[in-house]
């Protein structure tokens, strides 16, 4: 059996006497750590909350300052919001990125929902219109990134930069297998939460291990297959508790799934892995300290001993 491998997705939220700005900066003192202790994937998320100390809101900008500042672990987005963006314009920022840090750039992309304020300040549509807009950008993207003569036409046409470079990782979000068929028909690796608010926790295996087999006969590839969770692994199972509830009092974020002493946090890890037929984990701490986030890194990193997968 392969190692489980562990990544990393961050939505910036911190403790209240750190700003904007100082949560970018240990945003990427998080993320030197977590390339250092062998996490596998470094994801940030896309959100537009009207909160004064909001980090960010477009994540695209902060992708190739964290892959710029580490040497192994994979970075990306999870996940565009793709129905408040142009494909065209995803696609030329991130084949360029894949090329200037090569294998290391993940696109993930996301039918997630925002305020009406939000939906007319983007794209000057109603709310309800985005969820209509989703699956034929999606389809737009994967165009651009992948049919270059087509795009080309003998110099008629347009190039995506760089002409026959490499491209990003491609990742469909959901909290469900609903969006396995986006999936297996754009030929996209495929990514499932567990822990946002209406996730569908169902194991539903075999239902996975039928996409890899389908995905498989039809592009002679195998899907990536990643499984999103939250908690905090600490010390003490105590201390991670107390974590976690601190965090629930103050968001809806964030509902702790997983939570314990390195011995209990590997072991609900690895039951998940066997029941969902999974080999990675995207983790989000719930720990609002970078001193609880650090050390939760190193205790996972040594109880998976990631730095010898």
């Amino acid at each position: 059996m392969e190692p489980i491998r562990v990544g990393l997705l961050d939505f910036g939220l911190r403790h209240s006497k750190l700003n904007s700005l100082r949560v970018i900066e240990d945003l990427i003192d998080y993320a030197g750590h977590a390339d250092q202790l062998g996490f596998s994937r470094f994801w940030i998320a896309e959100h537009h909350i009207p909160q004064t100390r909001s980090a960010w809101s477009n994540p695209q900008a902060l992708v190739p300052l964290l892959a710029g500042m580490t040497q192994r672990i994979k970075v990306g987005v999870a996940g565009v919001l793709l129905s408040l963006h142009a494909p065209y314009h995803v696609a030329t920022s991130f084949k360029l990125l894949a090329n200037l840090f090569p294998g290391r750039i993940d696109l993930g992309v996301a039918n997630g929902v925002v305020s009406e304020t939000v939906a007319q300040y983007s794209i000057q549509q109603s709310n309800q219109a985005l969820r209509g807009l989703f699956d034929d950008k999606l389809a737009e993207l994967v165009h651009y990134l992948h049919d270059e003569d087509e795009l080309y036409q003998d110099g008629k046409g347009v190039v995506i930069p760089p002409y026959k470079g490499v491209i990003p990782a491609v990742w469909t979000l959901g909290v469900s297998y609903g969006s396995l068929n986006r999936a297996l028909t754009l030929k996209t690796n495929f990514a499932r939460s567990i822990f946002h608010y209406g996730s569908d926790v169902s194991y539903e295996k075999e239902k996975l291990q039928a996409f890899r087999e389908e995905y498989y006969q039809r592009h002679k590839v195998q899907p990536q297959i990643t499984l999103a969770v939250a908690g905090c692994c600490h010390q003490t199972s105590q201390k991670a508790k107390r974590i976690i509830n601190a965090l629930n009092k103050k968001t809806s974020v964030g509902r702790g799934e997983l939570f314990g002493s390195p011995a209990k946090f590997h072991d609900e890890v690895m039951a998940l892995r066997e029941r969902y037929g999974i080999d990675e984990v995207i983790f989000m701490s719930a720990a609002m300290q970078p001193t609880d986030r650090i050390v939760g890194l190193e205790l996972i990193s040594d109880i998976f001993k990631l730095n010898a997968n």
